[in-house]
């Protein structure tokens, strides 16, 4: 039978300010593939907080306990799922305070035939689709934040913090996810091309030499001056026979 279905890269490297000090990758990256679909996650602990890798790990493991839950009840209200991931981060952080642990959040959700993406935070979530259909950016916009704020996941669920949009699988060709040290490196107009070149690059290339290119690729990024940690990750459809 002729079909599709959909396969995860990912990678992340630490910034050269965090490796000079002796701090970790406070970015977190995380892919798990389940019977009902795939979900996909990218979190930028904020490096102002002392257990902020704690907390963008935790964010990752809330996102698939909140992806099976809206898988389990489909019909829900979103929010109340967003609400659920909260929920599950602060579980997840104990016995850390939630103010020591801030992340930002951004995930794909791949259930059947729908895919549901969202973000709090800064960091870039492209949906590439296929010809004819529209493509989709979403992105923070920093013009009504200092350059060193971002919403994220705190002790507070504010479900307006979030943005979130679902879309019919059938249209989409990858969805790529990369925190601020790479999105606010790229000029607004190009990143859709950002994301549609990179894609195709690496689709087809093998998974080790894929894994290898991008760090070298993260650990060598061509912007002067760059000291932020840098996680990019793609959930992308193979057509081919099941």
């Amino acid at each position: 039978m002729f079909d599709h279905f959909w396969k995860t890269w990912g990678a992340s490297v630490i910034g050269p300010l965090h490796r000079k000090i002796g701090l970790p990758n406070q970015d977190s990256w995380m892919a798990r593939r389940y019977k009902w679909g795939n979900v996909l996650v990218v979190s930028d602990g904020l490096g102002s907080k002392v257990h902020s890798d704690r907390g963008s790990k935790a964010a990752c493991l809330a996102v698939f306990d909140a992806a099976k839950c809206y898988q389990k009840y489909a019909k829900s209200d979103f929010n109340d799922i967003l609400r659920f991931l909260h929920a599950s981060w602060l579980v997840r952080l104990a016995p850390h305070s939630p103010g020591d642990c801030s992340a930002t959040c951004l995930f794909a959700m791949q259930i059947g035939e729908k895919i549901t993406i969202g973000r709090i935070g800064d960091g870039m979530i492209a949906v590439t689709k296929k010809l004819g259909f529209k493509s989709v950016i979403l992105s923070d916009d920093k013009q009504n934040y200092f350059s060193n704020q971002t919403d994220c996941l705190d002790s507070a669920f504010i479900p307006d913090k979030w943005e979130s949009k679902t879309i019919d699988a059938s249209e989409c060709e990858a969805i790529v996810l990369c925190t601020d040290g790479i999105a606010d490196d790229l000029i607004l107009e190009e990143r859709l091309n950002f994301a549609q070149n990179l894609e195709s690059t690496y689709r087809n290339m093998d998974a080790q030499k894929r894994s290898r290119d991008l760090s070298r690729w993260l650990n060598t990024w061509p912007v002067p001056g760059h000291s932020d940690d840098k996680t990019i990750a793609c959930l992308y459809k193979i057509e081919g026979l099941l």
